[in-house]
């Protein structure tokens, strides 16, 4: 009897095991907000890129090494292989064979020329419209061939088509501003959404059709919508869902101790800093670059803040060694300048080149020139304790060198509003400001807009610009000119590298620290890589067709 139980015991475990290995494979993922729709032209939430990554598909996406690689497109078109033209106006997109919606319809030039068609429909409520109303025309001598024609050149032109939408889905309608495709969408990728329950989750199956479905290994993704991040960390923690997205970096040390969740940490383009304004924020002439800042006007009062600044200690007690020291506008990818390093604390230089500039100390250890104390004030976002305590490391350093910092915060709606709202930032009213903020993989429009001559707030543009330090420099804008005009991506590259290179030297942002993206998944989940790269957003699902779960 023994040994007839003993075998019926081994068939049974034996004819379990396939049954097992055929389970299906089901990622949950905890989201903290509920995106109001899944078109990421019409909805502005970070979430959104999050959700549509694993159904919908670029013309051309950005890899984890900061690299422009084809998705839907056949290459990246570039000046080399005949894609752009020698003055940059025509780019040609060849697309790859056999790519289908998940409705089984095949994707074509056509759904191209429709993307650009609706992103210029004045009717459509698209949040930006950037690029896509410089362009002429779109082409489609056939099916695999798109050739977009500019009316003036447009830097940025591999970021557009982020995504391609459906001609056949959405052609017909006279809008896509509430159409059914915005909640229950069609794409290319290797997910489809079949359910969206409200206020409680999304549901995603792996695409039969899409072109490499074999080598999906997930069946389905479950987008749970949490009330918040502190919930998502008790159920990832509890073995309630398997990832958590967007957590902030003090919510890294609890993460750290639990050995059955890992880490995935991305360094963003984006980077905090200290932006010093170049003009006097005194009224009447307050924001007026003909009116010098009486202290931060001089470059080595800039350049001694900068050399106080001990930015790895702001990094290893406030942000647990995570984040990573800045260094330029472009931190990282195609057009970084590896030779503009972090600049070093150094103390006693700061104070030499406060004396070289005049600046005494008085009885109290404070400077003082001219009857003027060396006195700035230092200006954030209420309410983020992060940045609080940042204020408060920095005002310690800088008195160690004779620089008195004194904290004044606002609201973010404060800080950040407009022309018209009379913002302090806007109008030039400020000594210092301290936020994050950086540039896409491509930084034409955040590099000119922030660093170019022009794009000081003016009456006259309606304060249209942000060039917030209202600094001017001739060599800065030649260099930035050059990168948002030259065809070529190397000459572009070399041209904001100088650029980097000129603004290490006149010092109007300070870079303190690269921001980090921070998801958790459980240690079961494999495949995912950091990427702190994207055309509209850098999100860890960028390559969910390669995860898979033990």
């Amino acid at each position: 009897m023994k040994k007839v139980f003993l075998a019926a015991l081994v068939f049974s475990i034996a004819v379990s095991i396939p049954a097992i290995g055929m389970a299906e494979k089901v990622v949950t993922l905890g989201i903290y907000q509920e995106p109001e729709n899944l078109n990421t032209y019409i909805g502005v939430q970070t979430v959104i890129t999050y959700v549509h990554r694993p159904f919908a598909e670029y013309l051309i996406d950005v890899n984890d090494r900061g690299e422009y690689v084809p998705v839907l497109a056949a290459e990246v078109p570039s000046v080399e292989n005949g894609g752009v033209s020698k003055d940059g106006l025509t780019i040609t997109y060849k697309l790859k064979k056999g790519v289908k919606w998940s409705d089984g319809q095949p994707f074509t030039s056509a759904d191209v020329k429709f993307t650009w068609e609706a992103l210029v429909n004045p009717k459509n409520l698209v949040k930006s419209r950037s690029g896509y109303e410089l362009i002429e025309s779109v082409e489609t001598p056939d099916d695999y061939t798109a050739v977009v024609k500019y009316r003036e050149y447009y830097a940025p032109y591999l970021t557009r088509f982020a995504p391609v939408l459906p001609k056949h889905i959405l052609g017909k309608l006279e809008n896509m501003n509430d159409a059914p495709y915005n909640r229950m969408p069609v794409g290319t990728g290797p997910f489809k959404v079949t359910e969206w329950v409200s206020g409680d989750h999304i549901t995603m199956v792996k695409n039969p059709d899409y072109r490499e479905a074999d080598k999906v290994k997930i069946d389905k993704l479950f987008f749970k919508i949490i009330p918040s991040r502190e919930v998502g960390i008790a159920q990832i923690q509890a073995g309630d869902i398997d990832g958590v997205w967007d957590l902030i970096e003090a919510q890294i040390p609890m993460m750290e101790r639990n050995p059955e969740v890992s880490l995935c940490l991305s360094s963003a383009l984006v980077s905090e800093r200290l932006i010093m304004n170049h003009s006097t924020p005194v009224a009447p002439n307050n924001g007026n670059p003909d009116y010098p800042h009486p202290i931060l006007a001089d470059v080595k009062v800039r350049q001694a803040i900068q050399y106080a600044i001990d930015k790895q200690t702001i990094i290893d007690k406030l942000l647990y060694g995570k984040a990573q020291p800045g260094t330029t506008e472009i931190p990282d990818g195609w057009a970084h300048n590896p030779n503009v390093k972090s600049t070093e604390y150094n103390p006693k230089r700061a104070m030499q080149l406060l004396d070289q500039a005049g600046w005494k100390p008085g009885s109290d250890g404070i400077r003082k020139k001219g009857g003027t104390r060396l006195r700035l004030k230092i200006t954030t976002t209420t309410g983020n304790k992060l940045r609080e305590m940042v204020e408060q490391v920095l005002v310690a350093q800088m008195k160690a060198v004779g620089i008195e910092f004194y904290i004044e915060n606002v609201p973010s709606s404060v800080l950040f509003g407009s022309w018209s709202n009379d913002a302090d930032r806007k109008k030039g009213r400020y000594d210092i400001l301290m936020y994050t903020t950086g540039p896409g993989i491509d930084p034409h429009q955040q590099y000119e807009g922030y660093f170019h001559s022009k794009n000081i707030p003016t009456v006259a543009n309606g304060g249209s610009g942000y060039n917030y330090t209202r600094h001017r420099d001739a060599e800065l804008d030649k260099w930035l000119d050059l990168a948002g005009k030259a065809p070529s991506m190397e000459k572009r590259a070399e041209a904001y590298r100088k650029a980097q290179e000129r603004v290490a030297q006149i010092v109007p942002h300070i870079y303190l620290y690269r921001r980090v993206n921070v998801h958790v998944f459980r240690n079961n989940v494999k495949g995912w890589k950091p990427n702190g790269y994207g055309i509209i957003d850098a999100v860890e699902t960028w390559n969910v067709a390669d995860w898979y779960v033990e």
